[in-house]
């Protein structure tokens, strides 16, 4: 095949035996698809009207630009899936099940499940439907399965996990997706499944030492592609310096509430509009001060929905903007009522502030708004769109350059030594996860998050969704499903 790389799956298996649980809260800060309030953590939903702040001049913004696609990979052998399947993932896969899909001369979306731990006709089924509900979404002409596994394969007649195997290619069959061919991927060989003729097909198999040294291996580590060959590592846990921490910062760690403050919120908002729209990384100040944002759900939420769609949709439907939506019967009174968010340390200048509250607010609507006809309030529009986006639930792919940006910051963020800090981060790195429908990488970080925080709220949402087989619904559609970026096949 001489095409270009579709996007990746992977889910952990659904059942509780597949990764450990963690007592359920008894409510969370994210809201599910449909939740038209899409409040945060027992937050209010009103505030009261703030003292207006001096205005400042607007600034324009810069736009960045997309860098262009790579040219198609040719994939032509078994050897050569093989050899690109841990690039697509970003992992070598431990003990899993990975289904590529075929179709139209192009390699599909590639999902990647753990295989479960035991196997009783029930959960085998339960783990047959769901390969086959995400493999057969798109309703591809055929599919290939390598199943990853250290179990020994002594019989050539009687593969690893044959049942597995059997019950997935049973279910395919019934979506009307034929497996074209199945590889056993272990310790040190490769073999495929179909054929038990050791004059045909040689035992024990190839080496895997031939997959790493292919050629579809070289071209791809050519363009800059790299995998995992292990488990998500702890790292270096370090801190930041103190030294370049100014007091004011600090104060926003001592007093989260402050948060609430909308002038505020949206000057904090800004700052993560300025580090998700640009490639640099920031520095020790700023750092510090995206750190305190991340204390307060509703703002972690709005910078998450502000990452996979943009900070105008994060703060038109949070509730802690409310106060600055408030209908007022004439414009220029509304306009002369409305203050300016503040320079925050580390954070953009006063202008730029006051520049996206302007322009965030020009587009939304008041809350009092109604036309009479009986349809949904505007507010509760932009609520429900809010919450859509959050849960991955959106009809268009996210944007992923700033959701890979988000990733890198809470990276660093993950890095320092408050738990308070550790556990948002991670959780927002499980969400990235999440997201991109890799349920494995997921809860890794879930369960690190929680380590941080034993209570923390979206941690134990996302690994409650993660746990009954579900993911982002971006991550169920090729148009809208996420891909590494500079790989293609």
């Amino acid at each position: 095949m001489d095409d270009t790389q579709q996007p990746s799956f992977d889910t952990p298996h659904p059942t509780p035996d597949a990764h450990p649980a963690h007592a359920a809260p008894a409510a969370d800060s994210s809201p599910a698809a449909g939740d038209q309030s899409a409040a945060a953590d027992h937050e209010p939903s009103s505030l009261a009207p703030l003292p207006p702040r001096t205005r400042a001049e607007s600034v324009p913004r810069p736009v960045p630009m997309e860098p262009p696609a790579d040219e198609p990979l040719a994939i032509q052998t078994p050897e050569d899936i093989l050899a690109y399947i841990p690039h697509a993932l970003g992992e070598w896969p431990q003990e899993s099940l990975v289904a590529v899909c075929l179709g139209d001369g192009r390699l599909g979306p590639t999902l990647r499940i753990d295989l479960p731990r035991r196997c009783s006709p029930a959960r085998l089924a339960r783990f047959a439907d769901t390969v086959a509900g995400y493999v057969s979404h798109d309703r591809p002409a055929g599919a290939v399965l390598a199943l990853y596994t250290k179990e020994a394969w002594s019989d050539p007649a009687r593969p690893p996990h044959r049942g597995v195997v059997e019950a997935v290619v049973a279910r395919l069959a019934e979506e009307g997706v034929p497996v074209l061919e199945v590889w056993a991927v272990g310790a040190e060989h490769w073999r495929t499944t179909t054929c038990a003729d050791v004059l045909c097909c040689p035992w024990p198999g190839a080496s895997i030492a031939s997959l790493r040294e292919s050629r579809v291996e070289a071209e791809m580590v050519y363009r800059g592609s790299s995998y995992r060959t292990g488990a998500v590592s702890e790292g270096p846990w370090r801190s930041l310096p103190q030294a370049a921490v100014s007091a004011a910062v600090e104060a926003y760690f001592q007093d989260p509430e402050c948060w609430w403050d909308p002038y505020d919120f949206t000057a904090a908002l800004a700052v993560w509009d300025e580090v998700l729209s640009g490639p640099d990384t920031p520095g020790p100040e700023r750092l510090r001060l995206l750190a305190a944002t991340l204390l307060r759900p509703a703002l972690r939420d709005a910078v998450l929905v502000a990452s996979a769609a943009d900070a105008a949709t994060a703060w038109r439907g949070s509730p802690a903007t409310a106060v600055l939506r408030t209908a007022v019967p004439d414009r220029s009174a509304r306009e002369a009522a409305r203050g300016v968010p503040p320079a925050l340390p580390g954070g953009v200048p006063a202008a730029e502030a006051a520049a996206a509250l302007d322009c965030w607010s020009e587009g939304a609507v008041p809350t009092s708004a109604n036309d009479g006809t009986g349809s949904e309030p505007p507010e509760t529009v932009s609520a429900f769109e809010f919450g859509l986006v959050l849960m991955g639930c959106t009809g268009e792919a996210p944007a992923w350059d700033r959701i890979a940006r988000l990733e890198r910051v809470a990276l660093e963020l993950a890095r320092m030594e408050e738990a308070e800090v550790r556990a948002p981060a991670l959780a927002v790195l499980g969400w990235v996860q999440w997201a991109r429908g890799r349920g494995g990488r997921c809860v890794s970080y879930l369960e690190r998050a929680l380590s941080a925080d034993p209570r923390y709220r979206l941690a134990h949402l996302l690994m409650g969704l993660v746990q009954q087989g579900e993911l982002a619904g971006w991550s169920r559609s090729e148009a809208t499903a996420w891909r590494r970026a500079s790989e293609a096949a």
